[in-house]
């Protein structure tokens, strides 16, 4: 295996996106789901830290929004822009919660998030060893 540059990195394709089915929505509805980038993923996991450090009250109002923000930060459109800006995240609260769970479920296992996040690590760390030496 050969190291990269930095501009090999900068220009890689790396999120991952699916199309899903949202019948719900309308006749051959679907919606496509890109995988969260690391900033989206940082301000999930900050609301999660800033909610377990405050009251009882705070944890409820972020986790009741969470899988909504999961959504509204990976659905996009054709040309992968967001569908959805921050403050639109009410318009969503609004629609069905079967169907937001669903979405969210995408974004998670696109992401290695949640459940699929042990998954990801089992998968990985059956991976081969590298070739990197120790020193006895």
């Amino acid at each position: 295996m050969a190291l990269i540059s930095k501009q090999q990195i900068n220009d890689a394709v790396d999120l991952k996106w699916e199309d899903v089915p949202v019948p719900e929505w309308g006749p051959d509805a679907e919606v496509r789901i890109m995988e969260l980038d690391a900033s989206q993923r940082g301000y999930i996991e900050a609301g999660s830290v800033v909610a377990n450090d405050t009251g009882v009250s705070a944890r409820v109002d972020s986790l009741k929004v969470y899988r909504e923000k999961l959504v509204m930060l990976a659905m996009v459109d054709e040309n992968f822009n967001r569908m959805y800006s921050n403050k639109e995240l009410p318009l969503l609260s609004k629609k069905s919660g079967a169907v937001i769970e669903r979405l969210a479920a995408v974004v998670q296992r696109l992401s290695g998030m949640g459940r699929f996040a042990a998954k990801d690590a089992e998968e990985n760390s059956a991976a081969a060893p590298s070739d990197s030496s120790d020193s006895d």
